[in-house]
């Protein structure tokens, strides 16, 4: 990620900027003693995101969103260790209209389901549709349609360890507007 900005991926093949690699095998937070920091995280955000975008056709134009990151309390019995969180997302950049919205959540939370996720989330009104999913090692997605049109995709981490090796662009970020579409696309921006 670029620091301070966000990156466009016009021009990259299958909407993808880099390649972020799958996550490890041994990836989960159900044992104590949290061995996962900030860091690696943060590479498990970026995969979900990509994972997620990757299983729409074709592909939307995005661009990131601006990442946050902080600290966390303990749930009440779980200890008294301030534990770390990491947010990152994508704003989708290409124009999805109205009635290929609900398309386009579909394939998502089709996409979450076969992936094994738990739907804990499903937003059907017409002007505000959106989804939302945990994955069995404890982060949470989702996929939100705003006003506008404008859709925010965001992968949250569950409490980790503190890095002392995350990049600034994660530690200065704060909650910034969606930026609204702009890019058309002949599927995603039809009007049936």
């Amino acid at each position: 990620m670029q620091s301070g900005g966000a990156e466009l991926n016009l021009g990259c093949p299958h909407g993808r900027r880099g390649g972020a690699a799958p996550a490890p095998a041994w990836w989960s937070l159900s044992a104590p003693g949290v061995t996962v920091d900030q860091l690696d995280a943060a590479e498990r955000c970026e995969t979900l995101l990509q994972d997620t975008l990757d299983a729409l056709r074709p592909v939307p134009v995005w661009q990131d969103a601006v990442p946050r990151s902080g600290s966390r309390l303990p749930l009440p019995g779980r200890g008294s260790e301030v534990l770390w969180y990491v947010t990152l997302g994508r704003d989708l950049l290409t124009v999805v209209s109205q009635a290929r919205r609900a398309e386009l959540v579909g394939a998502v939370e089709r996409h979450w389901r076969r992936s094994g996720w738990t739907i804990t989330s499903v937003n059907a009104c017409r002007d505000r549709l959106g989804v939302a999913a945990g994955t069995p090692d404890g982060y949470r997605l989702v996929l939100n349609v705003g006003e506008f049109g404008e859709i925010g995709l965001v992968a949250d981490s569950p409490g980790v360890a503190r890095s002392e090796r995350l990049g600034r662009s994660c530690e200065e970020g704060g909650i910034g507007p969606a930026s609204l579409p702009y890019v058309h696309c002949p599927y995603w921006s039809a009007l049936i």
